[in-house]
């Protein structure tokens, strides 16, 4: 017996009388057959396409490939998430998930997917940028976009992912960010107390992140570093972000000091007890902690802005400034070199002008006195 094959079936435009018509064409039990399935005047290539899907549902059933819902919300729900889901960390299913029911499921979630042209959805992503979403949170939804039609593409449900040559519109908007200087890391020193100065020296000299600074266990704390084993996130244990995250991160003498007086005075220093728990033990949420204990005392010496994000961008930017290998500092912070230069690392004026003013000597050196053309002294004059 012939093995039962999936299929997508034939659409094709022809002309029907005086009028073009759409005309489907499939197989049922190895015979063919065929139907108009509207005129061309009044439904789209989408629309029709839906329709032949529609009668192909029972026949595709048990077939090579498995029945797919049709509409962009159940395709979503029912295929592209479960898919994703045995791949995805528990954050990276929470943003997406977030992400998806916020903006992409309410203006598509009703449409069926091969309807769905290039045109509405840079049109989508123009809007989101008039309306100030932030120019991360664009880049994100035309992945998101992307990635769900081209599992469709591969499901038979679409012909072509029109999501595949989307732009993120020049308008949006590109957030700043802000790193501290030296003078600003070391007023707010200053004036915090020792467990949050432990926290904020591990975020901004050690560079690690705030799930695995508050999931960090003292069994894992040594005199010279600490090994990074789990992070916690919206309350609950996890591995680190990445396979980079685990790591052993190097602790500087000082820091290690403070660190061990806070040993001396915490109430549970048990091998599995919390380095930084809340008041019962559990892990602590660091919005709370950066809300309550750090922001307050930074407001009052004009910091108030700082945030853990900022804390990692400083170490890796100050790091850079202070000749630190990019590799090394990639390694310390848990994520590869190109995230670190391209995302984490931001150079001051100062390195710049440092770096433009090495070239301009090379140049001058290699240079020659005389310029074909010119006096000697126009020639030099470029690089004085």
């Amino acid at each position: 017996m012939r093995r039962k094959r999936f299929q997508r079936g034939c659409l094709r435009k022809v002309k029907h009388g005086r009028k073009w018509v759409w005309l489907g064409k499939w197989y049922e039990n190895g015979v063919a057959k065929s139907k108009v399935l509207g005129a061309c005047a009044h439904n789209t290539e989408g629309a029709a396409r839906a329709e032949l899907n529609r009668i192909l549902e029972p026949i595709n059933r048990g077939a090579g490939l498995a029945w797919r819902p049709q509409d962009f919300r159940s395709y979503v729900q029912n295929v592209f998430l479960p898919q994703r889901r045995r791949k995805w960390k528990d954050s990276t299913d929470k943003t997406t998930t977030e992400r998806l029911e916020a903006h992409l499921l309410p203006t598509f979630g009703d449409r069926q997917l091969p309807e769905i042209t290039r045109e509405e959805l840079q049109r989508f992503l123009d809007q989101k940028a008039e309306g100030q979403l932030s120019k991360s949170v664009i880049d994100h939804l035309r992945w998101d976009m992307r990635t769900i039609l081209k599992m469709a593409v591969d499901d038979g449900i679409i012909r072509a992912n029109p999501a595949g040559s989307l732009v993120t519109p020049k308008v949006a908007k590109t957030l700043e960010r802000p790193i501290m200087t030296k003078d600003q890391v070391q007023a707010a020193l200053k004036v915090l107390d020792l467990r949050e100065r432990v926290v904020f020296l591990f975020a901004v000299l050690v560079g690690m992140r705030p799930g695995e600074i508050f999931a960090l266990r003292w069994k894992n704390v040594g005199p010279q570093m600490v090994s990074v084993m789990e992070r916690v996130y919206r309350g609950l244990p996890d591995t680190p972000k990445t396979e980079r995250g685990l790591r052993d991160a190097a602790v500087p003498p000082n820091m290690a000091a403070d660190l061990q007086q806070w040993r001396e005075i915490s109430l549970d220093t048990s091998s599995d007890a919390l380095v930084f728990p809340s008041e019962r033990g559990t892990f602590m949420s660091r919005d709370n902690f950066l809300r309550r204990n750090i922001r307050g005392k930074l407001k009052e010496i004009g910091l108030g802005w700082v945030t853990f994000q900022v804390l990692r961008r400083t170490q890796a930017s100050l790091g850079f400034q202070e000749g630190i290998d990019p590799k090394i500092g990639a390694d310390q912070r848990g994520h590869a070199i190109g995230v670190s230069l391209d995302t984490y690392t931001k150079t001051d004026l100062a390195t710049r002008l440092k770096a433009v003013s090495k070239l301009e000597q090379a140049f001058k050196e290699k240079l020659e006195v005389s310029v074909v053309g010119l006096p000697p002294s126009n020639g030099t004059a470029l690089l004085r």
